[in-house]
């Protein structure tokens, strides 16, 4: 890790020890690849957080101006995107205060709160909340009474429908478009071959503040359980990381009760991996001992694929890839259109995807720093064997397979459906659920694509 990937490292800690912050000072004061730092601080989606710090150092004089106005200008725009989200939210938690209605907040907003004590430390794109199953006719009211409305009536569905198949709801808007509402009853989806005990969950939460109104908040063990399930594959650098590393830091971990909880769900290989991977950047003894607990449950597929990616810190760094949500984005396309062709085009990118990504994503997803000839051949060839395992990872290989073919079913149904379909009315549907917001069609558009 050279100098510059040292203090950006550094910069991603909520609060530091007097030793770092002198190593911080002092690196800021030697010859830093600005351009560089700013380059990776964009790449690992930490841009508020790094400028943050570095104020707090008193270093943001030794930015050359042209790189301390692209960071000001991205942290100002997450300050102000988080404050409008924020100034929501206090309302509706103060509807469920009113309710009384247990309600846990999860991740990023959590953390803003009672790690970072900054909410402006990242962009975050809604507000993550974890309710009872049973409350959730009581939650629906309140969106109802608020007038907030979900991205499933934005093509014309029920915001019901996924209590039957899946752990979340459709995220909800206020009415202004400042506030997403992420709705959860469980925190991995029921199809995936895992055990999470939220009985247990429940039973350990503990009240917190969010701004003046009363919430809750899970226990140190399972908000760190739930990130290393959550890490995305593929999409993990200093902003998902740094969560793990500044939670194990800041808040008391009981690493019995937390491995006695990853044993029973059987959550052994998500958390080799994302303990593996925050490890590299921050050793801690802690770590290594989880990580060693888990392993004798670790497939060598997760073994393997986290000495690959750990095997430079310099690569970790530049490893984040968003490939795997212009897939999902796909997948979303292809089952909210009615048009044949439209299913068809969503279908052939969701492909085009999983077989022939970007050589650089084809280079972060197989953790290489460069390639050429046989080998970047080669990791081409494993493209569609990484796709898979982290589809299968999350939803089991063989309903992976099932949804793939059922994409395609669906393409043909619509297909041989067409000339029997009437007039397509979609467009002024949606015009007219534009007009009844209040909105414009293309900042709708602009929700939708925020989902992804």
């Amino acid at each position: 890790m050279n100098e510059t990937e040292r203090l950006l490292v550094l910069c991603t800690s909520a609060r530091y020890e007097r030793d770092e912050r002198a190593e911080a000072l002092r690196l800021a004061q030697t010859a830093i690849d600005w351009e560089l730092f700013h380059e990776l601080a964009e790449l690992n989606a930490t841009v508020p957080l790094v400028w943050s710090n570095l104020r707090a150092l008193g270093c943001t004089d030794r930015v050359p101006a042209s790189v301390r106005a692209r960071f000001e200008e991205r942290a100002l725009a997450v300050r102000d995107a988080n404050e409008a989200r924020l100034k929501n939210a206090r309302l509706l938690f103060a509807r469920f205060a009113e309710r009384h209605i247990p309600v846990v907040i999860l991740k990023g907003v959590l953390f803003a709160e009672t790690i970072y004590r900054d909410p402006y430390y990242k962009k975050m794109n809604d507000v993550d909340i974890l309710v009872r199953k049973e409350d959730l006719d009581a939650v629906y009211d309140i969106f109802q009474e608020m007038r907030y409305f979900s991205a499933a009536e934005l093509v014309g569905g029920s915001p019901r429908k996924q209590e039957k198949f899946s752990h979340h709801a459709p995220p909800f808007f206020s009415r202004d478009l400042k506030l997403m509402v992420g709705t959860h009853w469980g925190l991995i989806t029921p199809l995936a071959p895992y055990t999470i005990d939220y009985d247990a969950i429940w039973s350990r939460v503990v009240d917190v503040g969010f701004y003046g109104q009363p919430a809750k908040a899970m226990a140190p063990e399972d908000n760190l359980h739930h990130l290393c399930v959550h890490l995305p594959y593929y999409k993990c650098g200093l902003r998902e990381l740094a969560d793990i590393h500044n939670l194990v830091r800041h808040q008391p971990i009981d690493w019995g009760l937390f491995a006695t909880e990853v044993a029973k769900a059987k959550t052994d290989n998500l958390v080799y991996h994302a303990l593996s991977l925050v490890n590299r950047i921050w050793p801690m003894p802690e770590l290594r001992s989880a990580i060693a607990r888990a392993e004798p449950r670790t497939s060598y597929y997760f073994r393997h694929d986290a000495e690959r990616k750990c095997a430079s810190v310099t690569r970790l760094l530049r490893g984040r890839s968003t490939h795997m949500s212009a897939i999902e984005k796909a997948y979303t396309d292809l089952n909210t259109t009615r048009d044949a062709g439209e299913k068809w085009n969503a279908y052939g990118r969701m492909w085009r995807g999983m077989l022939f990504p970007p050589r650089e994503d084809v280079l972060k997803m197989n953790a290489l720093e460069q390639a050429s000839g046989l080998r970047l051949m080669a990791a081409r060839i494993m493209i569609p064997w990484r796709v898979y395992r982290v589809f299968a990872r999350d939803v089991g290989g063989g309903i992976f397979v099932a949804i793939l073919a059922k994409c395609a079913y669906d393409c043909m149904r619509t297909t041989v459906k067409a000339p029997l379909a009437g007039p397509d009315r979609r467009e002024e549907t949606y015009e007219s659920f534009a007009r009844d917001l209040g909105v414009t069609v293309a900042q709708l558009e602009q929700l939708k694509n925020a989902l992804e």
